[in-house]
């Protein structure tokens, strides 16, 4: 599988036509459109809010120069009315993203699901050795959502992303062992970051304070703690005599420490 971006090289510059649009590479005379995109409080309302200015002329200058970034244009009036992007996916290899905008005033016409549409069809069809395709979109942008699955996605992950709760969508067809091993690689990134912030948030005072390196305790301190590995995880010590240790240590899945104070002989 070639990586999105060398996926992305042999194939383009690539227009797409559908019934009412057309869809072409964004050049330097789509500034405007990029900006009005950019700024407008109903497009960003579930991107982050307005971009800022250094944002703007930064994305003006990127997009003529991008793979896979599209303008979609209506073909009855030659109107540039929207963005659609398809990049690497930043939160894993091999995976392809893709990215949509539409000015408000030609949203509720099923154009955005027509232009994203021609895009994943085009990913699919032209580029089958690009990889799985994903979009990501906040679980509160129910319009988007509906959008997704509208055109035959499918949500297989929910995770918080840039303070908000996301929905993480991909192709229904892409529903096998074999296609869905990203997922699932995903899924155990996530659930290893949670476990991370669960041995965290369990770990007392004392033991958040220890070093990865026990030889680094003093005797003394090595002495305030527990070395077994009892209970059913090797966490918790459930002996009542022959030790009287302050701390009880344990290993998190992710490698953390935890350490609960002894409250009493049982």
């Amino acid at each position: 599988m070639d990586s999105v971006d060398d996926a992305l090289a042999q194939v383009w510059p690539a227009e797409l036509r559908t019934d009412r649009l057309l869809l072409r590479p964004v050049t330097a005379e789509d500034a405007s459109l990029v900006r009005d995109l950019l700024t407008d409080d109903r497009v960003r309302a579930h991107l982050g809010g307005p971009a800022t200015d250094e944002r703007v002329t930064a994305r003006q200058a990127m997009y003529p120069k991008t793979a896979g970034a599209w303008a979609v244009v209506r073909i009855a009036d030659q109107q540039v009315i929207g963005l659609v992007t398809i990049g690497p996916d930043h939160r894993g290899e091999g995976r392809a993203e893709v990215s949509y905008q539409l000015l408000p005033g030609f949203w509720g016409q099923g154009l955005g699901r027509e232009a994203v549409a021609a895009v994943i069809s085009w990913w699919t069809d032209v580029v089958p050795a690009g990889g799985p395709l994903i979009a990501v979109t906040q679980a509160a942008n129910i319009r988007s959502r509906r959008l997704l699955e509208s055109i035959g996605m499918i949500m297989v992950d929910e995770f918080d992303e840039h303070g908000a709760h996301q929905c993480l969508y991909t192709l229904a067809e892409e529903q096998d062992d074999s296609d869905l091993r990203w997922a699932r690689l995903l899924a155990e990134r996530l659930d290893a970051v949670e476990r991370h912030r669960g041995a965290q948030a369990r770990a007392t005072a004392a033991g958040q304070s220890l070093p990865d390196a026990l030889a680094a305790l003093t005797p003394d301190e090595l002495a305030r703690l527990c070395p077994a590995r009892h209970g059913a995880y090797g966490r918790i010590c459930a002996r009542a005599a022959d030790h009287t240790p302050d701390l009880h240590l344990g290993r998190a899945p992710d490698g953390a420490w935890i350490a609960w104070l002894i409250a009493s002989e049982a």
